[in-house]
């Protein structure tokens, strides 16, 4: 399964980085996501036969975050 971060949401377009290569981008109808998608969130694609969706991979998203903000913490420490 192909596995994206969520960038930003523009109106009705949420664009995509691809996980196993940041600079590759994609934009994708916001109808294809739950209703509670937003910035940061790690989605997966869901190929159902014809059909493309989205669904946020919850704990994957909530790892990078603890992460992300680990990093920060250590950065303002080395001030």
């Amino acid at each position: 399964m192909l596995k994206y971060t969520v960038d930003r949401i523009e109106g009705d377009i949420v664009v995509l980085l691809y996980r196993d290569n940041e600079g590759i981008k994609k934009d994708a109808s916001i109808d294809l996501f739950p209703k509670n998608i937003k910035d940061g969130d790690i989605v997966e694609e869901v190929n159902e036969g014809n059909t493309i969706s989205y669904r946020i991979l919850k704990k994957e998203t909530e790892l990078q975050r603890e992460k992300a903000k680990d990093l920060i913490n250590k950065l303002k420490r080395r001030h």
